[in-house]
């Protein structure tokens, strides 16, 4: 490596910062991990089953660490949801709220469960997602419209309730795959 390229590594290193899947936050010796259900505090019925759900996934298919039930793992997952709430975002010109953002905000903690020892914990951890919720604001043609289960020819026989509930709960998983992928960078790397 040439003199800047370390140079380079060593500022960095000193900053805090470090290459992805290089923490220290796993011990050698761990191979399973339990993921708990979170602690709700919110209102949103089932949100913590979604998430578990969600994040045991992300494990499997990154592979680090086999899931299993938290009684038999090395390392126990576990966090609290805080917060959930749909803010407007965007209005009409008559005032209607046409555009919102979920909001999901958790905290973790990381532990070796033989020993109880903290490996990690980040306090606060906030993800959000816009949605549409009026049918003049969807665009059919999107990918991201036709990833769902909405015929655009129905469209038109919709209330601006029930397309706002069907974006809503599309932004909702889409959502907890994304703070799902946050929850294992911090809890495996560290950062």
């Amino acid at each position: 490596m040439k003199p800047l390229g370390l140079f380079l590594l060593a500022s960095l290193s000193a900053c805090g910062y470090q290459l992805a899947g290089t923490g220290a936050t796993v011990p050698p010796g761990a191979r399973t991990i339990g993921i708990q259900l979170f602690k709700s505090h919110v209102r949103e019925t089932g949100l913590e089953v979604h998430l578990r759900r969600a994040v045991e996934e992300e494990f499997r298919r990154r592979g680090a660490l086999r899931v299993v039930p938290p009684a038999e793992a090395d390392l126990v997952l576990s966090g609290d949801i805080r917060r959930f709430t749909d803010v407007p975002v965007a209005f009409s010109a008559t005032d209607e709220a046409v555009q919102y953002q979920t909001v999901v905000q958790v905290g973790i903690r990381l532990i070796e469960r033989a020993t109880g020892h903290v490996l990690h914990e980040t306090k606060t951890l906030q993800e959000s997602q816009d949605f549409g919720a009026e049918t003049a604001v969807v665009i059919t043609s999107s990918p991201r419209f036709q990833r769902g289960t909405i015929d655009g020819r129905d469209l038109a026989n919709l209330t601006n309730v029930q397309i706002g509930e069907a974006r809503r709960q599309e932004a909702e998983t889409e959502l907890l795959d994304t703070l799902a992928r946050d929850i294992y960078e911090q809890a495996m790397e560290g950062f």
